[in-house]
């Protein structure tokens, strides 16, 4: 019988938090890996089948440990500094967190043989800027030190897959959203500065609106994940094709109200612009799907997706 265990590194994070939620219902034993304990429990509802566990993963000996006493079938690695904006301030963090946390369980599940499937997060800033679409193996050339980061753990996860037989996997990310997505963030951000409008009034200061990009709902995005790690080890997009402009997104937000987002912007040039914005990513999000047999029906995007936020945030009072 399948040992049904799952580790999740770094799993405070929307992925951790959905993908834990994922895998409880499907009667997984989930050890969920954090910095800090006391953070982390007020994030998770108390299961029987799911367990914190405090872990360093700069540390091989507690990989090891950790790997040996629950023998997982699964390992999800979350973990690692996620915004592209503060990896240039912290760029040396950045890339020990993405790529040399990832790289150290590469290699104690080598070493010491685990029978296990190794998923990394990877995600679409690792390529840049590319005209058309992005496929898998379009050039990567990133232009933040987390897309670098990103790079580099992608490249060693694919080496470990090819040169050792490691079954690892590489999911290729692209912006997905849910209810627990940082507010920092552009869509919650919209979504917040709706609600502020209608209730204070408030005008909201915002970069450039001209940006375009899949917006993904995280626990779709985490459905089709399962679907892809069913396959052969392999390297694939996890995105909805659903493109839309940061104005477009603003409209749907702002709609829900009935007012109009122009009376309630502001641009900041000076403070939110940024010299290496990509204006436009698109992925050729159904070539991973066509090779792997998997049909993929989008349900939230556009306005469903921040319509979903909105009512969250209101019933939650932010």
């Amino acid at each position: 019988m399948k040992n049904l265990v799952a580790i999740i590194v770094g799993g405070t994070g929307q992925f951790g938090i959905i993908t834990s939620q994922f895998l409880l219902k499907k009667n997984y034993k989930v050890i969920v890996t954090t910095r800090s304990l006391k953070k982390s429990k007020k994030l998770f509802k108390k299961h029987r089948n799911l367990k914190l566990n405090k872990l360093d993963i700069y540390n091989k000996k507690k990989i090891n440990e950790l790997l040996y006493k629950y023998k997982p079938s699964l390992i999800f690695y979350y973990a690692g500094q996620s915004s592209p904006t503060k990896s240039f301030l912290y760029k040396k963090e950045t890339l020990r967190s993405n790529y040399l946390g990832c790289k150290n369980f590469l290699d104690v599940i080598l070493k010491n043989n685990y029978n296990c499937k190794f998923i990394n997060a990877s995600s679409c800033e690792m390529y840049g800027k590319i005209n058309g679409k992005i496929k898998v193996d379009s050039a990567k050339k990133p232009v933040s030190p987390y897309g670098l980061s990103k790079l580099k753990s992608f490249q060693i996860t694919k080496k470990y897959r090819k040169l050792h037989n490691v079954k690892s996997y590489n999911a290729v990310i692209f912006n997905t959203e849910s209810f627990f997505r940082n507010k920092s963030y552009l869509i919650p951000k919209i979504c917040l500065a709706a609600i502020n409008a209608k209730k204070y009034n408030l005008k909201t200061e915002f970069g450039n609106l001209k940006i375009s990009r899949e917006w993904n709902w995280c626990p779709e995005q985490v459905k089709y994940l399962f679907n892809f790690i069913k396959k052969k080890p392999q390297d694939f997009i996890l995105s909805n094709g659903k493109s839309y402009t940061a104005i477009q997104m603003l409209k749907f937000a702002f709609n829900y109200f009935n007012l109009n987002y122009k009376n309630y912007i502001l641009i900041n040039k000076e403070k939110f612009f940024r010299k290496k914005d990509i204006l436009q990513k698109k992925s050729d999000w159904k070539s991973c799907l066509t090779r792997n047999k998997i049909n993929r029906k989008v349900l939230i995007y556009g306005n469903k997706l921040t319509n979903k936020l909105i009512k969250y945030y209101l019933r939650k009072n932010f």
